[in-house]
């Protein structure tokens, strides 16, 4: 199984990140159900979405983008209760 690491930041967005991939996954490149071994809080920092949502961009045609509101958070951005 491939071992995973849970990260949740403080604007409560989080990430499976991993940490090491069995060797089905190097084999057949087919990811297996993740494996948290173990979870991190970054309480103190935001995500990098977020981050970036903050910080507006010195690209020319950054004003062109059309973003989000920030209110609306992401369809895979789902808050998990351990």
């Amino acid at each position: 199984m491939c071992n995973y690491v849970y990260r949740e930041y403080m604007c409560e967005h989080h990430y499976h990140l991993v940490e090491s991939w069995c060797l089905k996954y190097i084999e057949t490149w087919k990811k297996c159900p993740p494996v948290v071994v173990y979870k991190e809080y970054w309480g103190n920092k935001i995500c990098g979405a977020c981050r970036q949502r903050q910080q507006p961009s010195n690209h020319p045609c950054a004003k062109m983008v059309k973003r989000p509101n920030s209110a609306v958070s992401h369809p895979y951005h789902h808050r998990v209760s351990a």
